[in-house]
C-alpha cells in the first residue's frame, strides 16, 4: 500500500527565478509499494518526479518510459500521465509540485538573465515523454529539505528557501544540458494539443481566455491558435464555444434545469448569449433539444 508524506503543504514558499515566479505547493515522498499503479491523470500545476530508489514505468501522453533510481521526469499542467511501480523493486519518489508563472515584478535578489528566462520558458512550454538523469544534485537538495522540515530547528523556513531555489535550478540544468536547443524549441504541437483540450474540458464553465491558458503552458496565444488551426481548423475560442454548446445540448436533453441555469453552468454570460452561439453554429434554438413527454 502506498505511503505519502508531505513536507511543505500550505507553507506557501514562493521563489523568483530569472523572471519566473514559482509557488511551491508541496514537496512529498511517495513510497509506492510493490503493486502500486496510478491511473491516467493530470494536474493543473507542474510536477517534478525524482526517482529516489526502485524502478517502474510512466506513460506520458501515450509514450511509455522505464525509469530507475537517479532518473526524473516532468509533467506540466494538463499533461496526462500514468505510473506503475515495479513489483520486485518498488518505487520511492520525491515529488515537487509547483505553480510557475512569468513574474510581473521579478525578485531583484537573484540575478535576472533574459537568456536564462528564454531557456526556462522553452523548457516549461514543452512536453517531455522522456526521463532525465539527476546530474546536478537535486535529490541531495531534496534530502536537505526533508531534514530541515523534520527537525524544525529555529530558522528552518529561511533555510528551506534557498534550498528550493537551488533544487529548481538543478532540475532545469539537467534538462537544458541534456536536450539540444533545437529539441527544446520544438513546437511539439501533436503532443501539446491534448493539454489544450484537457484545459478546455476542465475549465469551460469558467469561460477561460486564451491568455489564461497561455500563462499556464508557456505558449503564446499565436502558438496556441496555430496548433488549434492545424488539428481542428478553428481557433481556441471557437473550440471553447463548441465544447460549451456540446455540454449545453447534453444538459438540455438530460436534465430538468432551466435554460438560464444551463447557460450559467456552461459558462455562457446569459441565456441570450447561448441562443446567439447556437445560431452562430447553425443549430436550432436551445429549447429544441429539450426532451418532452412526446419523445
Amino acid at each position: 500500500m502506498e505511503k505519502i508524506i508531505s513536507y511543505l503543504t500550505a507553507k506557501n514558499f514562493t521563489i523568483s527565478l530569472s523572471g519566473l515566479q514559482i509557488k511551491v505547493l508541496d514537496a512529498a515522498v511517495l513510497d509506492a509499494g510493490p503493486h502500486w499503479e496510478k491511473e491516467a491523470h493530470f494536474h493543473t500545476y507542474f510536477e517534478f518526479h525524482m526517482i529516489k530508489s526502485g524502478k517502474g514505468t510512466v506513460s506520458i501522453e501515450g509514450s511509455t518510459l522505464p525509469f530507475q533510481e537517479g532518473d526524473f521526469y516532468i509533467t506540466g499542467p494538463y499533461v496526462t500521465h500514468q505510473q506503475v511501480s515495479d513489483p520486485e523493486d518498488p518505487l520511492v519518489e520525491y515529488c515537487l509540485q509547483c505553480k510557475i508563472r512569468l513574474s510581473d515584478t521579478p525578485d531583484s535578489t537573484y540575478f535576472l538573465s533574459s537568456e536564462d528566462t528564454e531557456f526556462f520558458i522553452n523548457v516549461l512550454s514543452a512536453t517531455y515523454p522522456r526521463t532525465f538523469q539527476d546530474n546536478y544534485g537535486a535529490m541531495g537538495l531534496f534530502d536537505s529539505i526533508i531534514k530541515e522540515t523534520s527537525l524544525k530547528l529555529p530558522g528552518f523556513s529561511l533555510q528551506i528557501q534557498p534550498l528550493l531555489f537551488l533544487l529548481v535550478i538543478s532540475l532545469f540544468r539537467s534538462v537544458i544540458t541534456t536536450l539540444d536547443q533545437s529539441h527544446v524549441s520544438n513546437p511539439q504541437s501533436d503532443v501539446r494539443v491534448s493539454r489544450i483540450i484537457n484545459f478546455i474540458e476542465n475549465n469551460y464553465h469558467l469561460s477561460p481566455t486564451i491568455d489564461d491558458l497561455s500563462k499556464l503552458i508557456f505558449l503564446s496565444p499565436k502558438q496556441i491558435n496555430r496548433i488549434m488551426k492545424k488539428h481542428f481548423d478553428c481557433t481556441f475560442h471557437e473550440k471553447l464555444l463548441l465544447y460549451k454548446v456540446l455540454q449545453a445540448k447534453h444538459l438540455l436533453s438530460h436534465s430538468t434545469l432551466s435554460i438560464e441555469a444551463i447557460a450559467a453552468a456552461c459558462g455562457f454570460s446569459s441565456h441570450y448569449y447561448m441562443y446567439q452561439v447556437f445560431k452562430r453554429f447553425d443549430l436550432p434554438p436551445p429549447a429544441r433539444f429539450r426532451i418532452t413527454p412526446s419523445n
